[in-house]
């Protein structure tokens, strides 16, 4: 028997790992998350490169500049709440 993989959030891509994992919060806390890793960001960082689906990286653009933070700014406070989410897990 095939066990399927629990989707937390809207799927954005073709892959089953691309789905939205903030999708069920709230603004305020989705804007909670943002505000304790900004703080956490300010440590040393490194430049790395990585391709992203071009509706991916507009939509991650639009909800940036929606909520007043820089890009690359969002993207790493996503990654790092994704990380800490799925240690929990």
């Amino acid at each position: 028997m095939k066990t399927r993989k629990r989707v937390i959030g809207k799927q954005f891509g073709p892959e089953p790992h691309q789905f939205d994992p903030y999708d069920a919060m709230t603004n305020k806390e989705f804007e909670a998350e943002v505000i304790a890793a900004l703080n956490a960001a300010k440590q040393r960082q490194k430049a790395i490169s990585i391709k992203l689906p071009e509706a991916l990286l507009e939509r991650t653009r639009e909800e940036a500049k929606r909520r007043g933070v820089p890009y690359q700014t969002l993207i790493k406070i996503l990654l790092e709440s994704s990380l800490d989410r799925l240690g929990a897990a």
